[in-house]
């Protein structure tokens, strides 16, 4: 189990056996007066979350699943920046481990073409700013493919898998921890419009690829090109129109 140690801002890692999902009970944390730098993490989660409604498959004692609090008092159209500079930390954390890692936008993280981590940015709203934001993490660590459903094999790794070497859940944390914290000073300072774009776009994996994004209930068919300042996708389809996504779902065009 990790340690109960302090995090970078000086506030609680909570760390628990199991957990219906870390961001939730984070949640009624935060609303309770957490501060910020607050982590929850737990060796297993029995109803752990990821973008639309998915579940996130957490089994006990292998990989990292944690959400961490900010209270950043931060204009909420820019609240949605903030999953990409955590893919960017950990991004970060990991390539030295996985030199093929590569971001998924809006808030994965993919190696040679499998899913190895996932992010999820949820936000209580205030007036005209956000009252404070919930980054939810899970990250395949230790798992085999054997302790993957079977429908899951095709499309997952794990730093394991990777790596061919077990990892230390703690050291990963309070490496990423470390690793975000400086990035989430950079990106106070300058937003997306510097190093962490700079970053992320060198790294980008849907670059240049074909992809099909989902906006709303409309499905539209582009080549993908960067993420610029606003943290949007920018596509640009046969026939030259250009686009710029704020949300939607982007997935490969599959090759016949």
């Amino acid at each position: 189990m990790i340690e109960p140690l302090a995090t970078p801002w000086g506030s609680k890692i909570l760390s628990f056996a199991s957990l219906d999902s870390t961001s939730r009970y984070l949640w009624r944390q935060a609303e309770s007066g957490a501060p910020e730098g607050t982590v929850v993490v737990a060796e297993q989660q029995l109803a752990g979350r990821g973008r639309r409604g998915r579940q996130w498959h957490s089994p006990a004692g292998l990989n990292l699943y944690f959400s961490l609090l900010l209270r950043p008092r931060i204009e909420l159209d820019k609240v949605p920046q903030f999953a990409l500079v955590s893919a960017a930390a950990l991004w970060q954390t990991l390539n030295n481990e996985c030199p093929e890692l590569k971001i998924k936008w809006p808030n994965d993280l993919y190696c040679r073409g499998l899913k190895l981590a996932g992010i999820l940015s949820e936000m209580k709203p205030g007036p005209d700013k956000a009252e404070f934001v919930i980054i939810g993490i899970g990250l395949n660590v230790n798992s085999l493919m054997a302790d993957f459903p079977l429908d899951l094999c095709s499309q997952v790794t794990s730093l394991r898998c990777e790596a061919h070497k077990i990892f230390d859940l703690q050291v990963l944390l309070e490496r990423f921890l470390q690793e975000f914290k400086a990035l989430l000073e950079v990106f106070y300072k300058e937003g997306l419009s510097g190093s962490i774009r700079e970053l992320i776009n060198r790294n980008f994996y849907l670059a240049d690829k074909e992809i099909v994004i989902a906006s709303g209930a409309e499905k539209i068919k582009c080549r993908a090109l960067a993420i610029d300042e606003q943290g949007c996708l920018l596509a640009v389809s046969a026939d030259g129109c250009e686009f710029s996504f704020n949300a939607g779902e982007a997935e490969l065009v599959k090759q016949e």
